[in-house]
C-alpha cells in the first residue's frame, strides 16, 4: 500500500503525450495489450526510435518499462480496457489529442479530473492508501491561489501537501495550509516522529527519514512537472511554484466548477471501465456511448494512424504551416509508404499542428540538457517560418546555436538557453564577445543582431544585454522569451511581419517584451 499521492514516474514530464499514445495506440488497434511481451517489447522499440525512451539494452526483458508507460497513458484517462474482451481503447480525450486538438486544453482537463480512488490508484501494484478521496491536481492549485500561501517548494509539497491532503474538505485544506505556514515558521522539527513508518516504501519498508523525505520529494516534483504543462504555474524563486502571471482567473475559473469527486465502485463489473471512459471525457463531452463490437483492423486503418503519427511527431518538432511535397516525401520515407498513401492519410486529417508545436516548444525551453538540442533546431524551423534562411550551427565548436539571413540582406546569431530563468554567465558572454560575433563577422559581413531564447531571463538582462553591445558596437543585441518567440510567430503568420521590423525588433539592445511584439 502507498500512504501518499502517486503517479507513475517513467516520464515525469509531459511534453511526449501525444507521441507515447499514438505509438501506443498504433501497437494495440484491436487487440489485447496484457501478457503479449512481444507487443509490449515492439512498443519500447518504437519510444527508442522516437528519443522518447534510452535506446540500448534493456535490464527487463519481461517488458516492464513499456507497461510503465501503458499505467502512464492510464492515469491520464487517455486509455480504457474494455471488460469483455479485455482490449485496449482509446477514450474519447485520447482520440482528441490523435485528431490533432490542441494538447493543452486536454491535459488540463484530464489532469483537474484525475483523483484517488480511481482504477489507476487501485491497481495492484499501485494500491494508493483509500483514505485519499481527492483530486490532488485541483488541491495544488488551491494552494497555490491561497493569499496565505501564494507559493510551494518540493519541500512542501513532498512532506505534508502529498501525505496529508487526504480530501477536499475544508478542515482538511485547513490542516495543509497550517502544515506549510509551520513548517516555513519551524522547520522539520513539524514533522512527525513516526515520519519514517507512516510513509515507508509499499515494496522494501521503512527507510531512513533521508530517503523517505527524498523519495516523497520526487514525487512532488513530478506532479509539479505535470501541472507545469498546463502552463497555468510558473516556477519562482528558490525552486518553487506560483499561479502564472495572467492565469488567476482561469485557475478561479477551474475550481470554482461545481465540480466534485466523482464515485468509483471498485466491486460493479464494468466498474474500472466506466469510470475510465467518463474520466476520459474531452472537454464538452458528456458521455461516451461508442459500441466497439466486431471492428476489422485493416490495412488502410493502420496506414492511416501510421502516417498520422508521425504528422503529430513532426509537427511538435517544428512548426509546421501547411502539407508540402517535402513534408509527404519525409513521412513516405519513415514509414515506408508511398507518397500517394501518405497523402491519401492525412486527407481530410487538418490537425492543429501550431499547437503541438507550442505546447512543445515551451516545454522544450524548460527542459535543461534534456531537449536543449530539440530546442536549437525547433528554433530553427521558427526562423525559417518567419522567412529567414535558417542554419542550425550548435554543432560545430565555438559557433552560436543558429544562424539566421534575411533576404533583404542583414544577418544575424542565436543562442537558446532551455532555462526558466537566463542569466548571461562570463563564459557564455566571453564566448559571445571573442568566438561568436567575431566568427561570423569575418565570414558575414551584414551580420547585425545577436539574440538568446530562453524560457525567462534574470532582472538584469538588460545590462548583460548592453554590456556586450559595447564589446561589439556594430552588432546589437536582444533576448526574447519563447513563448514570445511563439506570439511573434503566430501573428506573422497571420499577418506577414516585414523584415524591416523584424530587424528593429531584434535589435533592441534589451529584452523584447510582448507589447514590443504587440506592436512590431
Amino acid at each position: 500500500m502507498i500512504n501518499n499521492w502517486q503517479a507513475p514516474r517513467n516520464k515525469r514530464k509531459l511534453y511526449p503525450v501525444v507521441d507515447i499514445l499514438s505509438l501506443f495506440t498504433l501497437q494495440n488497434l484491436g487487440d489485447v495489450w496484457n501478457h503479449d511481451l512481444a507487443r509490449q517489447l515492439d512498443f519500447e522499440s518504437e519510444l527508442e526510435r522516437y528519443g522518447i525512451k534510452s535506446p540500448g539494452q534493456r535490464r527487463d526483458r519481461r517488458a516492464g518499462g513499456a507497461r510503465t508507460y501503458e499505467s502512464w497513458l492510464y492515469n491520464l484517462g487517455l486509455i480504457f480496457i474494455e471488460t469483455d474482451t479485455e482490449i485496449v481503447r482509446t477514450t474519447l480525450a485520447g482520440e482528441a489529442l490523435l485528431a490533432g486538438q490542441p494538447p493543452v486544453p486536454i491535459i488540463i482537463n484530464q489532469l483537474m479530473k484525475l483523483q484517488y480512488p480511481s482504477p489507476y490508484s487501485q491497481r495492484g501494484r499501485v494500491n494508493i492508501h483509500s483514505r485519499f478521496r481527492v483530486r490532488p491536481f485541483r488541491f495544488l492549485l488551491r494552494l497555490l491561489i491561497d493569499s496565505r500561501i501564494e507559493t510551494l517548494s518540493r519541500s512542501e509539497l513532498g512532506r505534508f501537501v502529498i501525505t496529508e491532503g487526504e480530501n477536499e474538505s475544508n478542515d482538511c485544506y485547513e490542516h495543509v495550509v497550517q502544515r506549510i505556514l509551520d513548517y516555513r515558521s519551524h522547520g522539520d522539527s513539524v514533522l512527525s516522529q513516526d515520519f519514517e513508518q507512516l510513509y515507508a516504501s509499499s515494496t522494501t519498508g521503512v527507510r531512513s527519514r533521508e530517503k523517505t523525505i527524498s523519495y516523497l520529494g520526487d514525487i512532488a516534483n513530478t506532479f509539479i512537472n505535470y501541472l507545469e504543462y498546463t502552463q497555468l504555474i510558473d516556477r519562482v524563486g528558490n525552486s518553487q511554484i506560483a499561479i502564472s502571471e495572467g492565469y488567476i482567473q482561469d485557475v478561479e475559473a477551474i475550481l470554482n466548477d461545481g465540480s466534485t469527486v466523482r464515485q468509483y465502485n471498485l466491486n460493479h463489473p464494468y466498474g474500472n471501465e466506466n469510470f475510465q471512459r467518463n474520466f476520459g471525457l474531452a472537454p464538452g463531452q458528456n458521455r461516451d456511448n461508442r459500441s466497439f463490437g466486431g471492428e476489422a483492423v485493416t490495412d488502410a486503418l493502420y496506414r492511416e494512424r501510421r502516417v498520422r503519427s508521425e504528422l503529430l511527431h513532426i509537427a511538435g518538432t517544428r512548426p509546421i504551416v501547411n502539407i508540402t511535397s517535402q513534408l509527404l516525401d519525409e513521412i513516405s520515407t519513415i514509414t515506408g509508404f508511398s507518397i500517394g498513401q501518405v497523402e491519401n492519410a492525412i486527407e481530410g486529417f487538418r490537425p492543429d499542428t501550431f499547437s503541438a508545436f507550442e505546447a512543445s516548444y515551451l516545454n522544450m525551453a524548460i527542459s535543461g540538457r534534456e531537449l536543449a538540442t530539440e530546442f536549437e533546431i525547433a528554433t530553427t524551423g521558427v526562423f525559417e517560418q518567419l522567412g529567414f534562411r535558417s542554419m542550425h550551427v550548435g554543432n560545430n565548436p565555438l559557433h552560436p546555436d543558429i544562424f539566421v539571413e534575411s533576404p533583404i540582406n542583414y544577418s544575424g546569431i542565436i543562442d537558446t538557453k532551455a532555462y526558466r530563468r537566463y542569466s548571461i554567465s562570463n563564459d557564455h558572454r566571453n564566448r559571445m564577445i571573442n568566438n561568436y560575433i567575431p566568427t561570423y563577422k569575418n565570414s558575414h559581413e551584414n551580420l547585425e543582431f545577436f539574440m538568446y531564447i530562453a524560457d525567462g531571463f534574470g532582472t538584469n538582462i538588460d545590462s548583460q544585454i548592453q554590456q556586450l553591445n559595447r564589446q561589439n558596437p556594430d552588432v546589437q543585441g536582444s533576448v526574447i522569451s519563447a513563448r514570445n518567440t511563439i506570439r511573434l510567430l503566430q501573428k506573422h503568420l497571420s499577418n506577414p511581419i516585414e523584415h524591416e521590423d523584424l530587424r528593429t525588433l531584434f535589435q533592441l539592445n534589451r529584452k523584447v517584451t510582448l507589447q514590443d511584439v504587440e506592436l512590431v
